[in-house]
């Protein structure tokens, strides 16, 4: 065999080998063999969009996002409305968000963002504004998310507030004596029978205040007002242990402090069962 044949051969014998792994990964391995008319397109993941809400917010954001089904869900709101009552729009917040400028917190801001969708029809002097720190839902500073809770009331806010994940009981200004009212007394009675009841069950205790005075003297005061809360539950036989106390001051307020109304309702304790 002559030298040039014996290169040609060699040559062939390559290109074979290269279309053979060609083909060999295209039809067998990914299966996309446009070649030999046999082409599969591989699946692709449909994108998946974010879920909304007729209202909703983003992470560290209090704009109030609209979408559809908020002109039905504000429409059953109004509805409720009578001569008497007010609404109440309580804006939730969580834990790592920043205060706006010009707010106590984002719970307030997102409350206040709520208002302007509703006033009017509501007027401006039928709306209280709250906030409440709440645990943030899965994937809040990715996704979409509910934080408004909105309420008609009657008449004066209770001593005793009952909501669904604590109890709340509030305090004159200055003090660490409850607001007189049976109700608390019937409250903390109930709680040390029920805590008597189920020694395996705790109880924590966080006191609050307003924003009068210095911060480090209202961090002392709520945490005298904890202590209080918790004398009355150990003195009606609720064994200490079960107990824990701790104190916000005045970096968590529900309302505004710029009213005798809002910093009533800042001066509190909060109640919360821990199974």
């Amino acid at each position: 065999m002559s030298k040039g044949l014996s290169i040609l051969l060699t040559l062939l014998a390559t290109l074979l080998w290269f279309w053979f792994c060609h083909w060999y990964y295209t039809c067998k391995l990914v299966q996309v063999c446009y070649g030999c008319g046999q082409a599969t397109e591989q699946p692709v993941s449909p994108v998946q969009e974010a879920k909304r809400y007729p209202l909703d917010f983003k992470w560290s954001d209090a704009t109030a996002f609209t979408n559809p089904g908020f002109d039905a869900y504000k429409q059953s709101i109004v509805d409720s409305m009578n001569e008497t009552n007010m609404l109440e729009i309580v804006g939730y917040y969580f834990e790592g968000e920043p205060a706006p400028q010009g707010f106590d917190n984002m719970g307030l801001a997102r409350a206040a963002q709520i208002k302007a969708l509703f006033s009017p029809p509501v007027p401006d002097d039928r709306i209280k504004l709250r906030a409440r720190l709440v645990t943030a839902p899965e994937n809040a500073q990715t996704a979409y998310f509910e934080a408004a809770e909105l309420n008609w009331m009657e008449g004066e806010r209770k001593t005793v507030e009952e909501l669904a994940d604590r109890i709340i009981i509030r305090f004159p200004s200055n003090s660490t004596e409850k607001d007189y009212d049976p109700s608390v007394e019937e409250y903390l009675q109930k709680l040390a029978a029920r805590l008597k009841e189920n020694p395996n069950e705790k109880v924590s205790l966080t006191g609050h205040t307003d924003n009068v005075g210095e911060a480090d003297e209202n961090m002392k005061l709520g945490a005298r007002r904890a202590g209080a809360i918790k004398d009355i539950l150990v003195k009606s036989g609720v064994n200490a242990n079960q107990i824990t106390t701790d104190s916000k001051g005045e970096s968590q307020p529900v309302a505004s402090n710029d009213t005798e109304e809002g910093r009533h309702d800042n001066r509190r304790v909060e109640v919360r069962l821990i199974k």
